[in-house]
């Protein structure tokens, strides 16, 4: 809202219009408002006045991440491109989560790099894993400030239950090999699978739940943010989970993305100074 311009002169009454009125909206930016005074003689003057309405864009505090873990992190081959910032052209959850962080943070040049491995283990496995082993060069070559880390599903699909302790014991030292180069470490639960898949590839479900209750408790011990994917999926694969039962289909991406994207946002995003309204007085009629 903005007062009535003060009137001098003229012979009463004298009626004011003014466009944009006051009380309107107004946009992002500056706004020119034009008030026109006319008497009983029908003589008529004008002033004019801008108003400026600024709005502070969000800003978030880290822009530089690793998304690192087996191929639930790399992602199914697909077509949809390769974005500046994401290391993979995959179909994946980094993909949809650059996209968020980049829409919302769009004066700032974020940087996600998705360096997801179909098959590795954390501990174990064919090179170049394990995760353990090949998680230092990564952090080295891509120097993040937040690394998302997400992995176990292949341990627990070779191992059962009896992989959780070393499936525990691995993350444990990938969390310590970010923090010891101040890196924080946003640690993601396991998802939900479906057993008898087409073709099956989660070998194990019954190992998921007890696998989620220890990487709760560590991340608790370590320091590392939780993102409970399990809890974001429901404990449930359908309707995020693809026919195979292990790895998730194009809402279970998103669904990931988007519970990254709300960890990352509670935790890094700059409050924005509220907006201001200033009108610069022009000449009265």
């Amino acid at each position: 809202m903005y007062p009535s311009p003060t009137v001098a002169g003229g012979t009463p009454p004298v009626s004011i219009v003014c466009s944009p009125s006051s009380g309107s909206s107004f946009p992002a930016g500056s706004t020119t408002v034009s008030c026109t005074a006319t008497d009983l003689k029908a003589l008529a003057d004008s002033c004019s006045f801008t108003v400026t309405v600024s709005v502070s864009v969000p800003r978030i505090s880290a822009t530089r991440f690793v998304a690192f873990g087996d191929s639930i992190t790399e992602g199914k081959p697909g077509t949809s491109g390769y974005h500046p910032g994401v290391s993979k052209f995959r179909t994946a959850y980094a993909e949809v989560l650059y996209n968020m962080l980049t829409a919302r943070y769009s004066s700032q040049a974020i940087e996600l790099y998705d360096e997801g491995y179909a098959g590795e283990q954390v501990q174990g496995g064919p090179p170049p894993g394990p995760g353990v082993v090949r998680l230092p060069g990564v952090l080295s070559a891509d120097t993040p400030q937040v690394l998302l880390l997400q992995e176990g599903a292949n341990d627990l699909n070779q191992n059962g239950v009896d992989g959780i302790p070393s499936l525990i014991e691995g993350l444990r030292i990938m969390i310590g090999q970010a923090r010891v180069r101040g890196i924080i470490v946003f640690l993601g639960t396991l998802l939900p699978q479906r057993p008898n898949g087409t073709p099956p590839r989660a070998a194990h479900p019954e190992a998921i739940v007890p696998a989620n209750a220890q990487i709760r408790a560590l991340a608790r011990s370590e320091g590392a943010i939780l993102v409970d994917l399990w809890d974001a999926f429901g404990g449930s694969p359908d309707p995020w989970i693809d026919p195979d039962g292990l790895h998730p289909n194009a809402a279970g991406y998103r669904k990931m993305a988007e519970t990254f994207f709300a960890a990352l946002q509670r935790n890094f995003e700059i409050a924005p100074a509220p907006s201001t309204l200033v009108r610069a007085p022009g000449r009265a009629p």
